[in-house]
C-alpha cells in the first residue's frame, strides 16, 4: 500500500474492502474480516539470538505441513535433532554446541550486514551507500553463471529484511521501489545516537511518487524507538524545508539543530542506528547513477 497525498487512507481502504483471509474449509461462508491498527503498538518480531532460536524453529516445523520445507531444509534441521513428529530434546553436550553455534551465526550475520566487504556492495565509488541485493539478483544467484547462490549476499539481505521479490532488484522505470542502505558516516564510523549528522538529498530526486529516509535500530533491525512515532521523513507526508538549490538537508541527532525541526529525525544517546533511503517510482537518474544521495556527515 502506498501513500496518496501523503496519507494511508487509500491503501487502508484497499485492504479493508479487498482482502479476505479465511480457512478453505469456510469458503462457502467466510467469516467477517477484522483489521487492527498496529501502527503504534510495540511488539517483537525478532528471532532469538540464543538457544531459544532452535525452539522457535522446532515450533514451526511441528506446526506447518511438511511440504512447506524442501528436503534440503528438512535435512539441515534433522541434523541437529529437529524432526516433524518427534521431540526436540538435545542432551547437555548438544545444547552447548548449539548455544555456541547460534552466537557465532548471529555475529557472522551482523558482520556481513553491517560491514559488508564484497566489492559489489557499495552503490558508488568511495561511498557508504550500499545495495541490499549484492550481485543485483533477487535470488542471489551470481551472474557469472558458475558460482551459484551467494550465501553471504543472501544473509546480507535477510538479516535485516523479511521478504524479497523480483521487483525489488529489477529495473522498473517509474514503478515499484528501490532502496539504498547506509550503516556508517562519511568517515566509515558507525552512527552514534549521541551525535548529530546531516544528509544532503540533492534536488530532483528520481522518484515519480515520493522518497523517504527511515532510521532503524541495529539490534532489532526494526524502526528506531524514540519520542517520534515514526523515525522518518518523506517527501509526501512531511513539509520539508528545501535549500536555495532545491536540495534538502536532513538532520539526525538527539535534539534538532536550531530551526531544523521539520527536517530532523531523533536518535538515542547510547544506541547506534542505520538508515534506508527509499525511492518510490524510481526513474532513470537512479539507475544510471547520475543522481546520488550525499554521504551522511557528522555536524561539528
Amino acid at each position: 500500500g502506498f501513500l496518496v497525498d501523503g496519507k494511508p487512507d487509500a491503501a487502508s481502504k484497499l485492504f479493508r474492502e479487498g482482502l479476505k483471509v479465511y480457512p478453505l474449509a469456510k469458503k462457502s461462508n467466510p467469516p467477517k474480516m477484522e483489521f487492527l491498527d498496529g501502527s503504534k503498538v510495540a511488539f517483537n518480531t525478532v528471532h532469538a539470538n540464543t538457544f531459544e532460536f532452535y525452539k522457535e524453529l522446532d515450533h514451526v516445523i511441528q506446526k506447518e505441513p511438511i511440504d512447506l520445507f524442501d528436503p534440503e531444509l528438512r535435512g539441515l534441521a534433522a541434523g541437529i535433532g529437529i524432526r516433524k513428529g518427534r521431540s526436540f530434546a538435545p542432551d547437555d553436550r548438544m545444547t552447548k554446541i548449539l548455544t555456541d553455534a547460534v552466537g557465532i551465526g548471529n555475529a557472522t550475520a551482523r558482520s556481513i550486514a553491517f560491514h559488508n566487504r564484497d566489492p559489489r556492495s557499495p552503490l558508488y565509488p568511495n561511498s557508504q551507500w550500499r545495495s541490499g541485493f549484492v550481485g543485483s539478483d533477487y535470488r542471489w544467484i551470481d551472474l557469472d553463471g558458475v558460482s551459484g547462490r551467494n550465501k553471504d549476499a543472501r544473509t546480507n539481505f535477510f538479516y535485516m529484511a523479511t521478504v524479497n521479490t523480483p521487483a525489488m532488484a529489477a529495473k522498473l522505470m517509474g514503478k515499484g521501489s528501490q532502496y539504498a542502505l547506509i550503516t556508517a558516516d562519511a568517515t566509515g564510523n558507525a552512527f552514534d545516537g549521541a551525535k548529530t549528522y546531516r544528509l544532503n538529498v540533492p534536488s530532483n530526486p528520481p522518484a515519480k511518487d515520493f522518497w523517504s529516509v527511515v532510521l532503524y535500530d541495529p539490534q532489532t533491525r526494526s524502526e528506531l524507538q524514540t519520542s517520534q512515532p515514526f523515525p522518518s521523513r518523506n517527501s509526501k507526508r512531511d513539509k520539508l524545508v528545501a535549500n536555495a538549490d532545491g536540495s534538502v538537508d536532513l538532520y539526525f541527532g538527539p535534539k534538532a539543530p536550531a530551526g531544523k525541526d521539520s527536517n530532523w529525525i531523533e536518535t538515542v544517546p547510547g544506541k547506534g542506528w542505520f538508515s534506508l533511503l527509499r525511492l518510490y517510482g524510481p526513474l532513470e537518474p537512479w539507475f544510471d547513477k547520475t543522481w546520488r544521495p550525499g554521504e551522511i556527515e557528522e555536524v561539528r
